[in-house]
C-alpha cells in the first residue's frame, strides 16, 4: 500500500512539472537553454525546485528577464491550485552560470549531481552531469574520489617501471662487461644472445674462465629478453638473482681483461 501511494504521488509530481514547463515554454523557449527538476524535503513535505537557464547569448535583457519570471510565478501558483504542490523555481544566466563551474560552486555541483533533467534540447546538462558523475570536472568531489582512486595503480606503476629500469641497468652491464674481453681479444662485438657462447669459443675452452660466468650471461640475458617479449612479469627475487650474478661477472670481466692485457 505505501508502494503504490508513492508512486501515485510521483506521477502526480511528474504531471505537474510537465504542465509547469509547458506553461512557460509556450512563450519563452527560444531564451530557456535548459529546465532541471530537484526534490527537497521542506517542512516534512516533498516540494518541488527547478533551476531554469537562460540563454543569455541570445536577447536576454531585464525586461525579457522580469516577464520570465512573472509568468514563472503565474505557472507555478497554476501548479498548486490544481495538484497541491508546492513549486519553486531559481534563475540562472548561462554566462553566470559557466563562471560559477569554473569557480567550482558547491552549490552548483550539487544541483548538477541531483538535478533531473527536465527540458534540455542543446544537450547542456545532461553531458555535464555525466562528466560530473564520472569525476571530470575538478573541484568535486568525484574528482577527489576519481583521483584516489588512481593513486595505488600509480604506485603500483612506479614499482613496475622500478624494477624495469633496474632490469634494464643490469642487462646493459652484462652485455658490455661481456664485450669487451672480447673485443680485446680481437674478436667483433657479438649480439647479446651470442655473448655466451662467444666466451666459451674465446675463453672457457682454453681454461681461461670458469664456465659458470658463461651461464651467468646467458641467464641474465635469456631473463631480459622474455621481459621484452612479454613472456614473464619482473618480480623482486628475480631482481635481486639477477643483481648479485651480474655483480660476479662484471668482477670477473674486469680481471680478464687484466689478464689477456698481461
Amino acid at each position: 500500500m505505501p508502494q503504490k501511494n508513492s508512486a501515485k504521488i510521483e506521477e502526480k509530481q511528474i504531471n505537474a512539472v510537465k504542465d509547469f514547463c509547458s506553461g512557460i515554454l509556450k512563450d519563452y523557449k527560444k531564451v530557456i537553454k535548459s529546465i532541471w527538476l530537484l526534490k527537497q524535503e521542506v517542512k516534512g513535505t516533498k516540494d518541488l525546485l527547478t533551476i531554469i537557464l537562460l540563454d543569455d547569448t541570445k536577447q536576454v535583457d531585464g525586461i525579457t528577464k522580469k516577464k520570465i519570471e512573472t509568468k514563472v510565478l503565474e505557472e507555478e501558483r497554476k501548479i498548486k491550485n490544481k495538484y497541491k504542490i508546492s513549486l519553486y523555481s531559481s534563475f540562472y544566466l548561462l554566462s553566470d552560470y559557466w563562471d560559477l563551474i569554473k569557480h567550482g560552486s558547491p552549490t552548483v555541483f550539487c544541483e548538477i549531481r541531483e538535478g533531473v533533467p527536465i527540458y534540455d534540447p542543446s544537450g547542456f546538462f545532461i553531458p555535464l552531469k555525466k562528466l560530473l558523475l564520472q569525476g571530470k570536472i575538478p573541484g568535486t568531489k568525484e574528482a577527489m574520489r576519481d583521483l584516489i582512486a588512481k593513486a595505488p595503480t600509480r604506485v603500483k606503476r612506479v614499482e613496475v617501471l622500478f624494477k624495469i629500469k633496474i632490469l634494464e641497468h643490469l642487462f646493459n652491464a652484462v652485455v658490455e662487461a661481456g664485450q669487451a674481453p672480447l673485443i680485446l681479444a680481437g674478436v667483433a662485438p657479438p649480439i647479446p644472445k651470442k655473448i655466451a657462447e662467444n666466451l666459451k669459443i674465446h675463453f672457457v675452452r682454453k681454461k681461461q674462465l670458469e664456465p659458470e660466468y658463461a651461464k651467468y650471461c646467458d641467464e641474465i640475458v635469456k631473463y631480459w629478453k622474455k621481459y621484452e617479449h612479454g613472456e614473464i612479469k619482473v618480480d623482486w627475487e628475480d631482481i635481486d638473482d639477477i643483481a648479485e650474478k651480474t655483480a660476479l661477472f662484471v668482477s670477473r670481466m674486469e680481471k680478464l681483461m687484466g689478464e689477456i692485457e698481461k
